[in-house]
């Protein structure tokens, strides 16, 4: 499993690099957190580059080294870097360009060979679909907060998994919602939520929507799968028959204690982007973190 972390200001990326390094952690994956900074222009660059012998300097120089800092400080904090001994900081120096808009931090004096800390520079969107391409993220993990145009372009456009982290509390106890139907995307959603339920020790609420269509059997079926998958791995689950509009029924089921994971259909990803898609639809209405699946 590999798993890429978008952070922004320090303010609100908390939740969001919390959340993302328990999931990271549950699958023991290499997980990669990136922070996206505006593009300084060539003379603007030149300029600064005269100037950059101190620390406020580098800073205009190298938009984001203070956020990408209070993440290594995080993780520190957390256990999931660790140093080799008391004299080793956060070194502006550690950074190494590794191509033209992506820099790396070495993660010299401390133990973790699955944790990258990357800057990139250039549009979000862009930057984030260029570092899962080039890398096969499973998982892109990113804030609720902001532009919610983003986000949708994000799930649309992005080669991965999207998990939004919307209103989450690192003190809160939370559940797992898990939405399943018959697309590709639901059983991606459902391995997931196994192994996160699994490591994490967390119930997992399991419902199926009926549009008193011809599929409805279909997804009684697989509910009951699904719910007996559960069971026999030994994670506590409860299973539910809801009716009416999918969108409707699931944003109101979900309450603030949930973590939703359910998956995108394979909608040909332009009309989708056009004509909208119910679990994007879930994602900007939920009140609670949101991870679609595909």
């Amino acid at each position: 499993m590999n798993i890429l972390i978008a952070i922004g200001g320090k303010e609100y990326s908390k939740p969001t690099l919390d959340l993302g390094m328990k999931i990271a952690n549950s699958f023991e994956a290499t997980t990669t957190i990136a922070y996206v900074g505006k593009k300084i222009s060539q003379f603007s660059e030149k300029d600064v580059s005269v100037v950059h012998q101190n620390l406020d300097d580098r800073e205009l120089y190298r938009p984001g080294v203070r956020t990408l800092e209070w993440a290594y400080d995080f993780l520190e904090s957390k256990n999931y870097i660790k140093k080799k001994d008391s004299g080793v900081n956060f070194n502006d120096n550690l950074i190494i360009d590794e191509e033209n808009s992506r820099m790396r931090l070495l993660l010299k004096g401390s133990h973790s060979n699955k944790i990258d800390l990357i800057l990139r520079t250039g549009e979000i969107i862009d930057q984030l679909r260029s570092e899962v391409e080039s890398n096969s993220h499973d998982i892109t993990i990113i804030g609720g907060g902001g532009n919610k145009g983003m986000h949708h372009k994000l799930v649309q456009f992005i080669d991965s998994s999207v998990m939004v982290v919307k209103n989450y509390s690192v003190n809160k106890k939370y559940k797992i919602l898990l939405p399943v139907n018959n697309s590709l995307g639901s059983n991606k959603a459902i391995e997931i939520a196994q192994q996160f339920a699994k490591s994490k020790k967390m119930a997992v609420e399991i419902i199926t929507v009926l549009e008193n269509k011809s599929s409805d059997e279909e997804l009684k079926s697989i509910l009951k799968k699904t719910e007996k998958k559960f069971t026999n791995a030994g994670i506590k689950n409860t299973a539910s028959i809801l009716e009416g509009d999918p969108v409707q029924s699931v944003v109101k089921y979900a309450k603030d204690d949930c973590l939703v994971m359910l998956g995108v259909s394979p909608k040909n990803p332009i009309l989708k982007y056009f004509f909208g898609s119910k679990p994007i639809s879930i994602a900007q209405q939920c009140n609670c973190p949101v991870l679609i699946a595909k």
